[in-house]
């Protein structure tokens, strides 16, 4: 399942990025920017990437644009968090070569990204 949600507090994006028998590409590349609008530059980004199965090009065009629009939105750094057994690592490989303007880290779960976004935060 694709979501987007926002941590106003925490200057924060959170964004899934699963499996789904239908996805409205349109519909969560916009509810990405809506959420985009509502954070100050320089806000942080959870992916969590939790496709599982055959990865298509369009499930990779996806990603990538939803990538590029959160950067420039202004997302100064993305943690990847990335699922076991799953092709997430294909996708953070691809995000390595894709974007080099961000800061892409990996992370094994939601508190582990969490961890070292409010980490980074602390040390500004």
């Amino acid at each position: 399942m694709h979501d987007v949600q926002i941590n106003p507090i925490k200057n924060r994006l959170y964004i899934n990025f699963g499996d789904g028998d239908y996805i409205d590409n349109t519909a969560y590349v916009n509810a990405t920017e809506n959420a985009c609008r509502n954070l100050a530059f320089n806000f942080s980004c959870v992916a969590v990437l939790n496709k599982k199965g055959i990865v298509c090009q369009s499930d990779i065009d996806l990603l990538f644009n939803i990538v590029d629009l959160v950067t420039a939105y202004g997302a100064d750094k993305i943690i990847l968090v990335r699922k076991n057994n799953d092709n997430s690592g294909f996708f953070q490989r691809n995000l390595m070569y894709f974007q080099a303007d961000l800061t892409l880290e990996n992370a094994k779960n939601i508190q582990e990204a969490e961890n070292i976004l409010d980490q980074s935060t602390q040390q500004c």
